[in-house]
């Protein structure tokens, strides 16, 4: 159990100095009722090597979030269509003791990465990233999570969690928890640099390790992010595997004077996904442009999006250039 004492420790150590800070004010207005949300995203896509069309729902999730005193909240969120299934998503309590440290118990995504770390509306693009949908897919988990962020000249965030390694809604009994850090800094206004790293077991995959580094770089209007990750394991049979996945994205929002369309954001990404990236082969290669419009002058929260998905390289059959219109609703 070194994992639950490294953490017990970092409580420890953060909780000593935190306790000694202006401890959290009672809010005046005593609003503690929920808050209902949800997002949805239907898109039409074009097959545009084998001639086909499909309409689908990617995601229509419900959640409620809220606070029941001012140390404590919650949140709880489903999803009625995750490709094509009804999953618990997010469904744990937050303690706040003191100001800048949570702690997390329940069933949420393992802090690791940005993208994946999105909500499908906040991704900008109508389909996930590599890095996002295969190398690091499937860290949504329950356990315990824990961060704190410096009140300093450069932010600095800390997170560190806990997890079962059984996976989404499935509370098995365990050896030992699998554990998982992310790191953040701002070193100079607009910049911001990440490092995660995850170890622990699965199902289908023994002494699984994964790591990542990220940059991005984001003002009012332009965003440009990118990460690069690592991921090994040794299967059933004890053959040891490996998995790496690179992307470059961004966007730039341009401010219009249409009632209709007050925002318009081309988008752009590269991602790739192989063994080992820029070394030996790769399992797929992608570059995907677009023009996401915006129906608000909030982003991310009615937008009409058009993305076109070109292949230089693809081992999978399901990987095809493809043309997506996306209708996007976040409330």
């Amino acid at each position: 159990m070194k994992v639950c004492v490294l953490i017990l420790a970092f409580i420890l150590l953060i909780m000593s100095g935190s306790f000694s800070q202006t401890p959290l004010q009672p809010d005046s207005n005593n609003r503690y009722l929920p808050q209902v949300n949800g997002s949805l995203k239907t898109k039409v896509e074009f097959d545009l090597e084998n001639d086909k069309i499909r309409f689908a729902v990617r995601n229509a999730r419900f959640g409620a979030i809220g606070k029941i005193n001012p140390y404590s909240g919650y949140r709880v969120e489903i999803d009625l269509s995750d490709e094509g299934e009804i999953k618990m998503l997010d469904a744990f309590v937050k303690i706040t003791p003191v100001k800048n440290l949570d702690f997390y118990l329940g069933q949420r995504k393992v802090p690791f990465g940005s993208d994946y770390l999105r909500n499908p509306v906040e991704n900008f693009f109508a389909n996930r990233s590599f890095v996002s949908k295969y190398v690091n897919d499937g860290l949504r988990d329950i356990g315990f999570v824990a961060s704190y962020a410096l009140d300093s000249p450069i932010p600095i965030e800390i997170w560190l969690s806990a997890m079962n390694g059984t996976g989404n809604n499935n509370p098995q009994w365990i050896d030992r928890p699998n554990y998982s850090g992310r790191f953040t800094i701002m070193p100079v206004t607009d910049y911001r640099l990440a490092f995660n790293f995850y170890e622990g077991s699965t199902q289908f995959e023994n002494e699984l390790k994964m790591i990542s580094g990220e940059f991005r770089f984001q003002n009012e209007n332009l965003l440009i992010e990118s990460e690069y990750i690592s991921r090994s394991y040794t299967d059933t049979s004890s053959i040891y595997k490996q998995q790496s996945g690179f992307y470059l994205h961004s966007y730039y929002n341009i401010m219009t004077r249409n009632k209709f369309i007050p925002m318009i954001s081309p988008v752009f990404r590269y991602d790739i996904m192989g063994r080992k990236v820029f070394v030996e082969d790769t399992f797929a290669e992608r570059l995907t442009v677009g023009i996401n419009l915006g129906l608000s002058m909030k982003q991310f929260t009615s937008e009409i999006r058009l993305n076109y998905e070109n292949y230089f390289k693809k081992l999978d059959l399901s990987h095809f250039d493809k043309f997506t219109i996306e209708f996007v609703a976040k409330f």
